[in-house]
């Protein structure tokens, strides 16, 4: 076979060859960014604490939220919730999620609950409480704790007494006198116990995990176009 004939037969192979092999590439870079992508990244302490504390904030929200609305109303067939508030639906579903638990803890005096509140790093260098969540290795748990405080009724045309008290445990007890309405009354901002919630780590890491894994499904697959950034949890 001469020469020519030779460099005719493989020409059209060559320029397959060549026009395939961009391809390739492309298809190699996309599959490595999707696979980079669904990598679980290292979760850290902090990352935990962080995931604990913003949980923790929406299931206190929703229950200070649902006490306020039971001082206000008086539904009698309601008044379980103010000694078993982990009952609330909206708090149950959340807690659920999280094979969490929620408690409550009160002080026996102001003393006590601010020598607490100082040692466990509850009170900020100016004096304001704050929510906070640690990392316990041994118990395999991260618990969150956040401060009750003595909040007011926002009722304008509420005859004392116009403040509650979270830490009760019956509808009665929950509205308090004020300082200024009894002797024996209490201040708004007064610390009067704690919200305890304690979350397993495996479910606060398979949260976390839930929020940084973007899907495939609906975007294209593997060659599809890039998903869009997930937004962290509320």
């Amino acid at each position: 076979m001469s020469t020519q004939k030779i460099y005719l037969v493989w020409l059209p192979f060559s320029l397959f060859f060549l026009a395939c092999e961009p391809e390739k590439l492309e298809r190699g870079k996309e599959m490595a960014v999707e696979a980079e992508r669904h990598k679980v990244k290292r979760i850290t302490e902090e990352d935990m604490e962080k995931q604990a504390v913003a949980a923790g904030d929406t299931i206190v929200r929703l229950v200070e939220g649902a006490f306020l609305q039971l001082a206000e109303s008086q539904p009698k067939e309601q008044a379980l919730f103010v000694s078993e508030p982990d009952k609330l639906p909206t708090v149950s579903s959340i807690l659920q999620r999280y094979n969490a638990t929620l408690t409550r803890k009160t002080f026996a005096s102001e003393a006590e609950a601010k020598q607490y509140l100082t040692q466990a790093g509850l009170m900020s260098e100016k004096g304001a409480t704050q929510p906070k969540a640690e990392l316990q290795v041994r118990e395999a748990m991260v618990q969150y704790q956040r401060p009750i405080e003595i909040r007011r009724r926002n009722c304008a045309s509420c005859d004392e007494p116009s403040l509650l008290d979270y830490t009760s445990s019956s509808l009665d007890q929950l509205r308090v006198f004020s300082a200024q309405g009894k002797p024996d009354g209490v201040e708004v901002g007064q610390v009067r116990g704690l919200w305890l919630i304690s979350f397993p780590r495996q479910k606060i890491i398979e949260q976390i995990t839930l929020k940084t894994k973007p899907s495939r499904r609906g975007r294209g697959g593997f060659f599809g176009k890039k998903p869009a950034p997930t937004q962290p949890e509320q």
